[in-house]
């Protein structure tokens, strides 16, 4: 095509903008939607001429690039939250906060929006009701690619939870592929990748306080959950063998918004939530945004109940169009009545299976969570796309707990099982976790290319205080049935007690790591990338005798200067659509807040972790799939004691390998899928652990679920979906208590009513399967499924 074609175009063009400014002017269309239709009409016209072949390849990508960066209109965000509309500048003056905000919301089909990625620019296209994310930011601090990333990936994002009707980490845990739930109690669970425990961050931010067994906050605070299987110890630090769940916050959107659930379902389940954001001045720099929440539910299982409430608040000012301050405020109260912590095995060591709604915790057991959580940030543009970010993050936690278990196991055919008063175990305590984390992360040219950088330094600080009471009185309880544990009464007023003279007695711990890290990505040739990173690592725990028993003197459980954790990957463009990658990275993991059976520190685990696969992007970015090889190797892996349930021992080598696959995203218009397979061979070098189950994933995992919103014709508005989720066997503490395979179907059902209201149906184990989530306990932590349940929700926007 000549010169003059090309400024004939380009001619045209400015006089259609002119024509259409004029005419919408004269209709009050605002200046953010005449921008966004001005640049929806250009690519039209673009890509008009490409399919006549009337402009060349290099000058089309020239003009498509001009017409995409006039976009005005960020992602709406969707899902149990408004929708969000939010204004963009350009992609070089976004903030930080605004470019996390825009890369994981969702808007309607037909937009198109630009999101910077930090330091590369990401223009993304068609995320609307998806189920998958154009970016992440768990591997890179700012959003990168899922295909630009050599480790498998994985993300729950709004409409995923929307549509499954996942209201807590344990919901969304359960649906991502390679995942292996291991319930801990009625509050908490603990999530495994591999074989290995996962670990936390905040908005990027490693959190130390999700390494254990806390009470996790809802997910009506959180915009999406990026999941990075294998090890994750270059941003990590001091944790990550079996990657890290990334849990990104909901940040105000720049107009009024708002948003309720009204939820009613099986076992007295009833729930209210609500997600608001506003502006708070004329010019929109200064963004509010709270998502609140109300449940009272019982639970399958017998006397349990649950009474809780969530507020979230977040504020975020844009103080100069460079620098942007954000501060947020979570509050969580949980007050559980008998609380669950699994069944015991039989007397022949096997699992029960005379009744799945048995409890063994007594009526007048409780269990009182007191959750808090403070981050602030402050973002500075530099120049170009640099940028430079300071985090720091505040979790507190305190609980109040005290229940009975059996003192013998129940009989295999009778369940009959006895209590004594002095098996009542009450306990209190705090957890409190400091984080903070400086960076800075930007691109620059050499040779001709485009390489980006990210340097940093974080610390985090991990200080727990539990005090367990003494029983003092003896009264026994012999033939309970294991189906009625309501017999056994709560010890008398005053037997209870937090003296040091009646055998109460108490610990502390205190952690802390630092570390130095950096993340080079060098574009060698066209289409290749090569990763280097490396993190030099600090850290220490101590513990002591705390109150209630007399105070002693702190003693050092571990004490690591200088530990290096090196990283290496590479990406190969093979076509604009799939990449290949390789990546090698160590594993190194100091076993924070657990001890042996002798109050001794654990020796922290080590390993190597080495990975190869291909991923896929399609539709412009609406259709994601990936495949992975790997291969671990580590030593001194922590497992809870079998012969001792509230501590730990250490593992020999371990090896494990196995390969997985997953497709996310939109098939066709209306049709989403999320189907994931995994494969996991394992071998363990230690007699004592072999059989346990905290060490082992089942062999084959299968998780899907596929959704359906009816686009047109009589059935538009309808919507429906069905999740098929099959496993192998689950090895349990011995080798008599073994889950057989099996297989579970979900399903959902909805209408929508208008652009504002939502009704939907989930059911749950929709077979009725009788089944052992997990089983890996003898006296606790053997859990049956829930049978089949229901759950309708009434969703509205505004």
């Amino acid at each position: 095509m000549s010169q003059n074609n090309i400024l004939k175009v380009k001619q045209i063009m400015r006089q259609s903008y002119h024509s259409w400014t004029g005419f919408m002017e004269h209709h009050s269309v605002n200046t953010l939607r005449r921008s966004a239709l001005f640049s929806v009409s250009g690519s039209a016209l673009i890509c008009g001429t490409l399919v006549i072949g009337s402009i060349p390849h290099v000058q089309a990508s020239e003009l498509s690039e001009k017409g995409r960066q006039k976009v005005s209109r960020c992602h709406e965000g969707r899902g149990t939250g408004p929708k969000i509309a939010q204004t963009c500048r350009k992609p070089a003056d976004l903030s930080a906060s605004s470019q996390s905000s825009a890369a994981s919301a969702s808007g309607n089909a037909d937009e198109t929006s630009a999101v910077d990625g930090g330091t590369e620019n990401l223009h993304v296209y068609g995320t609307s009701r998806s189920y998958t994310a154009p970016a992440v930011e768990a591997w890179g601090k700012t959003p990168v690619a899922l295909k630009d990333i050599p480790h498998s990936i994985s993300v729950i994002t709004q409409q995923r939870m929307e549509d499954s009707n996942m209201l807590t980490m344990t919901d969304a845990m359960r649906q991502i592929n390679g995942i292996r739930v291991l319930p801990a109690s009625t509050a908490n669970s603990n999530f495994y990748s591999r074989g290995y425990q996962l670990t936390t961050s905040i908005d990027g931010t490693p959190n130390a306080a999700g390494t254990l067994n806390n009470a996790s906050f809802d997910l009506s605070m959180y915009d999406r959950i990026e999941v990075m299987r294998g090890s994750a110890g270059l941003l990590q630090g001091a944790g990550g063998a079996g990657g890290v769940v990334n849990q990104v916050t909901k940040k105000p959107g720049k107009e009024f918004a708002a948003g309720g659930n009204a939820t009613v379902g099986s076992f007295n389940n009833y729930r209210a939530d609500m997600d608001l954001t506003v502006p708070l001045n004329r010019s929109k720099t200064l963004r509010f945004r709270t998502a609140d929440l109300f449940q009272d539910n019982d639970y399958f299982y017998k006397y349990s109940h649950n009474r809780s409430w969530q507020a979230y608040g977040v504020l975020e000012w844009d103080i100069t169009p460079s620098t942007t301050f954000l501060v947020s405020h979570a509050a969580q109260k949980q007050n559980i009545d008998a609380p669950y912590y699994g069944l015991p095995v039989t007397t022949t060591r096997t699992l029960w299976y005379g009744g799945r709604d048995a409890n063994p915790t007594p009526p007048w057991g409780y269990s009182d969570y007191m959750t808090q959580q403070t981050i602030a940030s402050l973002t500075q543009k530099l120049w170009e796309d640099w940028t430079v970010t300071a985090r720091g993050t505040f979790y507190d936690q305190s609980y109040n707990t005290s229940y009975n278990s059996p003192d013998t196991l129940p009989n295999v055919r009778t369940g009959l099982t006895s209590y004594v008063d002095g098996g009542t175990f009450p306990n209190r305590g705090t957890n409190t976790s400091r984080s903070a984390d400086v960076y800075a992360t930007g691109s620059f040219r050499l040779l001709h290319r485009t390489h980006h950088l990210l340097l940093g330094f974080n610390y985090n600080s991990y200080n727990t205080h539990v005090g367990y009471g003494a029983v003092t009185s003896d009264t026994e309880y012999s033939d309970v049935n294991i189906n009625n544990t309501a017999v056994v009464k709560a010890p008398p007023a005053g037997s209870i007690t937090y003296n040091a003279v009646d055998g109460a007695e108490g610990t502390d711990d205190n952690a802390y790591q630092w570390g130095f890290y950096g993340q080079l990505r060098l574009e060698v040739i066209r289409h290749l990338s090569l990763i280097l990173g490396g993190r030099v690592s600090r850290f220490s725990e101590k513990t002591r005798d705390a109150s209630p028993s007399p105070e002693g003197p702190w003693k050092t459980t571990a004490n690591i200067h200088g530990q290096l954790t090196p990283y290496l990957g590479t990406v190969y463009q093979i076509t604009p659509n799939l990449s290949w990658y390789a990546s090698y990275a160590s594993i190194f993991t100091p076993s924070v807040g657990r001890l042996t059976y002798n109050r001794e520190g654990l020796t922290p685990q080590q390993g190597n972790q080495v990975e190869t696969g291909f991923k896929g992007e399609y539709f412009h970015g609406r259709l994601n799939f990936s495949t992975a090889l790997f291969r671990m190797e580590s030593v001194n892996q922590p497992v809870q004691d079998p012969d001792h349930t509230s501590f730990y021992i250490t593992t020999g080598p371990i090896r494990r390998q196995g390969w997985e696959a997953q497709v996310d995203g939109q098939l066709m218009l209306g049709l989403d899928v999320s189907i994931g397979y995994t494969y996991l061979d394992t071998k363990v070098s230690n007699p004592k652990v072999s059989d346990f189950g905290g060490v082992f994933s089942p062999r084959h995992m299968f998780k899907s679920w596929v959704h359906y919103n009816a686009q047109q014709g009589r059935l538009k508005g309808l919507s429906f979906g069905v999740g098929l989720d099959a496993y192998s066997n689950l090895r349990g503490s011995y080798a008599t208590t073994v889950q057989g395979g099996y297989m579970t179907l979900d399903s959902v059902i909805g209408y929508r009513f208008n652009k504002h209201l939502k009704l939907q149906l989930n059911t749950y184990n929709l077979t009725n399967r009788y089944y052992y989530e997990r089983a890996s306990g003898v006296w606790q932590f053997n859990f049956p499924a829930a049978p089949r349940s229901f759950m309708a929700t009434l969703r509205g926007t505004y």
